[in-house]
Protein backbone atom coordinates (compact mmCIF):
# COMPACT_ATOMS: atom_id res chain seq x y z
CA UNK A 1 0.00 0.00 0.00
CA UNK A 2 1.22 2.88 -1.22
CA UNK A 3 5.25 2.39 -0.26
CA UNK A 4 4.58 0.74 3.13
CA UNK A 5 4.12 -2.64 3.71
CA UNK A 6 1.65 -3.81 5.39
CA UNK A 7 1.04 -7.59 6.74
CA UNK A 8 -1.70 -9.22 4.16
CA UNK A 9 -3.11 -11.10 7.41
CA UNK A 10 -3.55 -7.19 9.14
CA UNK A 11 -5.23 -6.33 6.72
CA UNK A 12 -8.04 -9.22 6.60
CA UNK A 13 -8.21 -8.84 10.29
CA UNK A 14 -8.17 -5.14 10.09
CA UNK A 15 -8.46 -3.42 6.96
CA UNK A 16 -8.63 0.77 7.27
CA UNK A 17 -11.88 1.86 7.89
CA UNK A 18 -14.07 4.66 6.32
CA UNK A 19 -16.97 5.73 8.72
CA UNK A 20 -18.02 3.79 12.22
CA UNK A 21 -21.31 4.63 13.92
CA UNK A 22 -21.74 3.03 16.97
CA UNK A 23 -23.99 3.45 20.49
CA UNK A 24 -21.80 3.85 23.17
CA UNK A 25 -23.53 2.36 26.32
CA UNK A 26 -22.19 2.32 30.00
CA UNK A 27 -22.60 2.45 33.61
CA UNK A 28 -20.81 4.17 36.32
CA UNK A 29 -20.85 1.47 39.69
CA UNK A 30 -24.55 0.62 39.77
CA UNK A 31 -25.36 4.38 37.68
CA UNK A 32 -26.06 3.94 33.86
CA UNK A 33 -24.80 6.41 31.88
CA UNK A 34 -26.36 8.38 28.80
CA UNK A 35 -26.62 6.42 25.63
CA UNK A 36 -24.71 8.33 23.14
CA UNK A 37 -24.21 7.72 19.84
CA UNK A 38 -20.85 8.45 18.25
CA UNK A 39 -19.20 8.54 14.45
CA UNK A 40 -15.60 8.08 13.06
CA UNK A 41 -14.64 9.17 10.29
CA UNK A 42 -11.33 8.19 8.58
CA UNK A 43 -9.31 10.74 6.46
CA UNK A 44 -7.44 9.49 3.36
CA UNK A 45 -4.22 7.84 4.28
CA UNK A 46 -0.92 9.52 4.34
CA UNK A 47 2.33 8.43 4.95
CA UNK A 48 4.26 9.49 8.21
CA UNK A 49 6.33 8.56 10.00
CA UNK A 50 7.23 4.91 7.50
CA UNK A 51 3.49 4.26 8.27
CA UNK A 52 0.38 4.82 6.09
CA UNK A 53 -1.60 7.29 8.24
CA UNK A 54 -5.87 7.95 9.46
CA UNK A 55 -6.39 10.65 11.16
CA UNK A 56 -9.81 9.79 12.54
CA UNK A 57 -12.20 11.94 13.86
CA UNK A 58 -14.94 11.07 16.45
CA UNK A 59 -18.06 13.15 16.89
CA UNK A 60 -20.74 12.84 19.26
CA UNK A 61 -24.30 12.85 17.34
CA UNK A 62 -26.07 14.64 20.08
CA UNK A 63 -29.92 14.96 19.80
CA UNK A 64 -31.01 18.19 18.02
CA UNK A 65 -27.28 19.52 18.06
CA UNK A 66 -24.49 20.14 16.23
CA UNK A 67 -22.15 17.52 16.06
CA UNK A 68 -19.00 17.66 18.40
CA UNK A 69 -15.36 16.66 18.17
CA UNK A 70 -15.10 14.37 21.44
CA UNK A 71 -11.53 12.48 20.07
CA UNK A 72 -9.24 13.24 16.67
CA UNK A 73 -6.98 10.91 16.89
CA UNK A 74 -3.89 9.15 14.42
CA UNK A 75 -3.86 5.44 13.33
CA UNK A 76 -0.99 3.99 12.10
CA UNK A 77 -0.46 0.90 9.67
CA UNK A 78 2.92 -0.28 9.00
CA UNK A 79 5.37 -2.81 9.40
CA UNK A 80 4.95 -2.81 13.28
CA UNK A 81 1.22 -2.98 12.42
CA UNK A 82 -2.00 -1.39 13.30
CA UNK A 83 -1.08 1.46 16.17
CA UNK A 84 -2.33 3.96 17.74
CA UNK A 85 0.10 7.15 17.09
CA UNK A 86 -1.26 9.47 19.01
CA UNK A 87 -4.53 12.27 20.06
CA UNK A 88 -4.36 16.08 18.38
CA UNK A 89 -4.63 18.16 21.30
CA UNK A 90 -5.59 21.89 20.50
CA UNK A 91 -4.38 21.37 17.06
CA UNK A 92 -0.79 19.63 17.97
CA UNK A 93 -0.22 16.61 17.70
CA UNK A 94 0.58 14.22 20.88
CA UNK A 95 2.76 11.17 19.87
CA UNK A 96 2.85 8.10 22.10
CA UNK A 97 6.37 6.83 22.68
CA UNK A 98 6.40 4.28 21.03
CA UNK A 99 3.25 3.92 19.45
CA UNK A 100 0.98 1.83 20.92
CA UNK A 101 0.04 -1.61 18.85
CA UNK A 102 -3.27 -2.69 18.85
CA UNK A 103 -2.67 -5.60 16.70
CA UNK A 104 0.64 -6.84 15.48
CA UNK A 105 1.99 -7.50 11.46
CA UNK A 106 0.82 -11.43 11.99
CA UNK A 107 -2.39 -11.31 13.50
CA UNK A 108 -2.29 -14.89 15.87
CA UNK A 109 -4.42 -16.42 18.42
CA UNK A 110 -1.81 -16.41 21.49
CA UNK A 111 0.66 -13.49 20.66
CA UNK A 112 1.46 -10.97 23.65
CA UNK A 113 3.22 -8.13 24.03
CA UNK A 114 3.93 -5.33 26.56
CA UNK A 115 5.53 -1.90 26.27
CA UNK A 116 6.13 0.97 28.38
CA UNK A 117 4.00 4.38 26.76
CA UNK A 118 4.16 8.39 27.00
CA UNK A 119 2.03 11.00 26.06
CA UNK A 120 1.85 14.40 27.02
CA UNK A 121 4.17 13.17 30.10
CA UNK A 122 1.74 10.33 31.23
CA UNK A 123 2.95 7.13 31.38
CA UNK A 124 1.50 3.80 31.11
CA UNK A 125 2.44 0.00 30.89
CA UNK A 126 0.25 -1.58 28.80
CA UNK A 127 -0.23 -5.55 28.15
CA UNK A 128 -2.08 -7.13 25.22
CA UNK A 129 -2.94 -10.37 24.49
CA UNK A 130 -4.99 -12.03 21.69
CA UNK A 131 -7.89 -14.26 22.09
CA UNK A 132 -10.05 -16.82 20.10
CA UNK A 133 -13.84 -14.67 19.95
CA UNK A 134 -16.88 -16.24 18.87
CA UNK A 135 -18.98 -13.45 20.07
CA UNK A 136 -19.56 -11.86 17.20
CA UNK A 137 -18.38 -15.09 14.52
CA UNK A 138 -14.97 -15.97 13.72
CA UNK A 139 -13.10 -13.43 15.58
CA UNK A 140 -10.51 -12.07 17.65
CA UNK A 141 -10.32 -10.18 20.80
CA UNK A 142 -7.33 -7.76 21.60
CA UNK A 143 -7.72 -7.63 25.05
CA UNK A 144 -5.25 -4.33 26.45
CA UNK A 145 -4.57 -3.61 30.06
CA UNK A 146 -3.16 -0.25 30.57
CA UNK A 147 -1.78 0.56 34.26
CA UNK A 148 -1.29 3.91 34.82
CA UNK A 149 -0.42 5.64 38.18
CA UNK A 150 -4.09 7.19 38.27
CA UNK A 151 -5.78 3.82 37.83
CA UNK A 152 -6.28 0.95 35.66
CA UNK A 153 -8.15 0.45 31.98
CA UNK A 154 -9.03 -2.83 30.45
CA UNK A 155 -9.80 -2.43 26.64
CA UNK A 156 -11.03 -5.16 24.58
CA UNK A 157 -11.44 -4.81 20.82
CA UNK A 158 -13.60 -7.16 18.58
CA UNK A 159 -12.60 -8.13 14.85
CA UNK A 160 -13.73 -10.25 12.36
CA UNK A 161 -11.68 -12.05 9.97
CA UNK A 162 -12.23 -10.47 6.50
CA UNK A 163 -14.70 -7.15 7.58
CA UNK A 164 -12.48 -6.00 10.62
CA UNK A 165 -13.43 -3.65 13.58
CA UNK A 166 -16.40 -4.70 15.65
CA UNK A 167 -16.63 -3.08 18.49
CA UNK A 168 -15.03 -3.05 22.24
CA UNK A 169 -15.74 -3.00 25.68
CA UNK A 170 -13.88 -0.84 28.30
CA UNK A 171 -13.64 -1.09 32.19
CA UNK A 172 -11.65 1.93 33.92
CA UNK A 173 -10.95 1.83 37.66
CA UNK A 174 -9.22 4.31 39.87
CA UNK A 175 -9.61 4.46 43.64
CA UNK A 176 -11.77 5.71 45.42
CA UNK A 177 -14.11 6.32 42.42
CA UNK A 178 -16.58 4.07 41.01
CA UNK A 179 -16.03 1.43 38.51
CA UNK A 180 -17.13 2.89 34.91
CA UNK A 181 -17.94 0.56 31.78
CA UNK A 182 -18.31 1.38 28.53
CA UNK A 183 -19.34 -1.06 25.61
CA UNK A 184 -20.83 -0.39 22.05
CA UNK A 185 -24.30 -1.47 20.43
CA UNK A 186 -25.57 -1.36 16.85
CA UNK A 187 -22.19 -1.15 14.99
CA UNK A 188 -21.80 -0.26 11.89
CA UNK A 189 -18.84 -0.06 9.99
CA UNK A 190 -17.97 0.77 6.04
CA UNK A 191 -13.94 -0.43 5.51
CA UNK A 192 -12.60 0.74 2.30
CA UNK A 193 -12.63 -2.40 0.59
CA UNK A 194 -16.57 -1.70 0.89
Amino acid sequence: MAGVEIAETLLQWAPPLRRVRYARCGAAGDFPLPRQILEETWSDPEIYLGRLTYRRITRALDEGGEPRIVEDALIGYGPDGLTDLGVFEDGKLSLFEPAQVVLPPEVVVGATWTDEHTRSGRTSTRTVELLASNEFGNGIVSVAEVKRADGLLILRTHFIEGDGYFGYEALVQAPERPTVRTWTEAVSVTTRVD
